[in-house]
C-alpha cells in the first residue's frame, strides 16, 4: 500500500471520527424487511448535525465560507493554553473537556484522539497548524458538496453524509 493511499485511509478514518464518537453502521428501523440494512450516519456525523454545527447565518445553507470560519473557531479552542499552538496535549485536552469536570472520557475515545491527532499532524513537529487542521475540513467539504457549487445544502446528495 503506498503511502499517499494509507494518508487517505487513515483521514477518511479520521473524518468519521472527527466529533470524537466512531461512526458505526446503524440499521433503519424497517430494513430488515428487504434483507439489507440500510446504512445512516451514526449521531453527530449526519448532515442535521453538519449544518447545525456550520450553518451560522441559519438559511439551510453551508458556504465554504461558513465552514472555515467554523472549522478556524474549532482550531482556537482546541489551543486551551493560549500559545498559538495545538500540541497533541491541547488537542486531547480539549476532546476530554467535552465530558464535563471531573468526568473521565473512554479510554477508547481517548486512544483514538491521539490516532486522529497523529494523522492530522502532516509534518509530524508535534503541533496542528490550522493549514493542517483546514486541509482535513477542506477535504470533507468538497466530499459533502456534492454537486461542486460550494455550497453545502439541501441540493446535495444524502448519500455524501
Amino acid at each position: 500500500m503506498t503511502k499517499s493511499k494509507f494518508t487517505a485511509g487513515m483521514l477518511g478514518i479520521v473524518l468519521a471520527c472527527a466529533a470524537g464518537q466512531t461512526a458505526f453502521a446503524q440499521e433503519a428501523p424497517g430494513a430488515a424487511d428487504h434483507g439489507e440494512p440500510e446504512r445512516r450516519a451514526a449521531p453527530g456525523h449526519g448532515k442535521d448535525a453538519f449544518a447545525g454545527e456550520n450553518d451560522t447565518d441559519h438559511d439551510g445553507r453551508v458556504t465554504s465560507a461558513e465552514f472555515t470560519a467554523s472549522r478556524t473557531a474549532k482550531y482556537r479552542a482546541f489551543d486551551l493554553d493560549g500559545d498559538g499552538k495545538v500540541s497533541e496535549a491541547d488537542y486531547v485536552g480539549e476532546f476530554s473537556s467535552r465530558f464535563g469536570k471531573g468526568a473521565k472520557a473512554p479510554e477508547g475515545q481517548l486512544k483514538q484522539a491521539h490516532v486522529r491527532f497523529g494523522v492530522l499532524d502532516t509534518d509530524k513537529d508535534g503541533n496542528l497548524t490550522l493549514a493542517e487542521f483546514n486541509a482535513s475540513g477542506e477535504r470533507m467539504f468538497r466530499k459533502l458538496d456534492s454537486n461542486g457549487d460550494g455550497v453545502v445544502d439541501a441540493s446535495d446528495i444524502s448519500g455524501s453524509y
